[in-house]
């Protein structure tokens, strides 16, 4: 498989120079032909006996599959969630803090991995932030936040609006020496770099479908490090929550619920019914990337937007996500006079990106084109 086979998987490419994947993502043909199928068979057939709902479901089920390789990690160390927020709210609530406990996060994180620590302000503890230099965070700084009261380290793996790239491997060590987990929203990094949890030290990860995945939204999943999923219980419960004996194999009987027994291993932290469809969908996004490969998705990442920079500086524009190549990746935000009129006159103009934190934020992936870069550079000099 070619960047000209992905391609003809995006009908979105023969229309507009889709430059926004840290938001959202163009869904390939083939999410959506299996998204059709599934919709088909519910709208064809009365019962759901009819159905070959085996086959669904091992569909359905390989989502943690393929989610898994993209991480490195072990299949039963995934459950599926319904978006990355969610799976933070669980993880925020489930460890255990004291009063006078503290998290550390910092002040280049998305909204939603921040409130669900700040939530923990009413059990009184601490939430620390480091503060970013020049929209970067020090390791340094970092470390001097971090003590034997922390429990958490809070990180957004890739910078939701700079693309700054935490070194998740110095992160733990620094967590993990005092005892603390390492908590990662990864939606702007799955899907377009490699990620290996165990190497990492990574503890939790929490992540969506919707965005560098090429999924439809709707669909999330949960990692839990394997050691850990029997020693927490989710905060929030579902049947899947519960032992087995305690639910009757024939759902038409009663159940005799009386005492509650949690069961053992990943399932239980999928407590709440799931949007199926979006897990099917997002099983065929999973699946081409795999056949492309992560490892050549990065790095053509890497490429297009080194190329990307080089035409920015040398246009003259300046650019407010580190250049260096370690502290970087998939995410470019540059400075412009008026990003709401540049947004608007490049959407207006068929070129798709976004306007964060006083600048436009150019997030291609894997598929887009140097032809498509100087296509937007081209747009931007016709700007008035």
């Amino acid at each position: 498989m070619d960047i000209h086979d992905v391609r003809k998987q995006l009908p979105i490419v023969e229309r507009k120079i889709f430059l926004n994947h840290a938001a959202t993502s163009p869904l390939p043909i083939c999410a959506a032909k299996a998204m059709r199928k599934f919709l088909s068979d519910k709208i064809r057939f009365q019962s759901i006996r009819d159905i070959d709902l085996d086959s669904w479901l091992k569909k359905i089920a390989d989502s943690k599959k393929l989610f898994s390789k993209l991480i490195g990690a072990g299949e039963h160390e995934i459950a599926r969630i319904p978006n990355t927020t969610f799976g933070l709210n669980l993880i925020a609530q489930m460890l255990p803090c004291k009063p006078g406990d503290n998290v550390v996060t910092n002040t280049l994180e998305y909204p939603s991995n921040v409130i669900v620590w700040l939530k923990l302000k009413e059990k009184d503890v601490e939430v620390r932030f480091v503060k970013d230099i020049n929209g970067k965070i020090s390791l340094d700084e970092l470390e001097k936040s971090v003590d034997d009261r922390t429990v958490a380290v809070a990180i957004g793996q890739v910078g939701w609006f700079n693309g700054f790239r935490h070194n998740l491997k110095a992160i733990s060590e620094i967590a993990h020496d005092k005892g603390a987990f390492l908590v990662v929203d990864a939606i702007q990094a799955v899907g377009n770099m490699r990620i290996d949890v165990t190497k990492e030290g990574i503890d939790f990860l929490s992540c969506g479908s919707y965005k560098w995945l090429l999924g439809p939204p709707g669909a999330g999943f949960l990692y839990v490090r394997k050691d850990l999923i029997d020693e927490f219980n989710p905060p929030i419960l579902g049947e899947n929550s519960l032992k087995s004996e305690v639910v009757k194999t024939n759902i038409y009987e009663r159940f005799d619920l009386f005492e509650l027994k949690y069961s053992q291993g990943i399932s239980k932290y999928e407590v709440v019914h799931l949007n199926d469809i979006a897990f099917i969908g997002v099983s065929e996004s999973m699946r081409l990337l795999l056949d492309f490969g992560i490892e050549n998705i990065e790095k053509r990442i890497e490429t297009i937007n080194d190329y990307l920079i080089e035409r920015l500086l040398e246009n003259g524009y300046e650019i407010r996500t580190p250049l260096s190549k370690e502290e970087r990746h998939a995410i470019i935000n540059f400075k412009i006079r008026d990003p709401n009129k540049a947004v608007e006159f490049l959407s207006k103009n068929g070129i798709i990106v976004s306007r964060r934190v006083g600048g436009i934020r150019v997030s291609p992936h894997f598929y887009n084109t140097e032809e498509e870069i100087d296509k937007f550079i081209e747009a931007l000099k016709n700007l008035k």
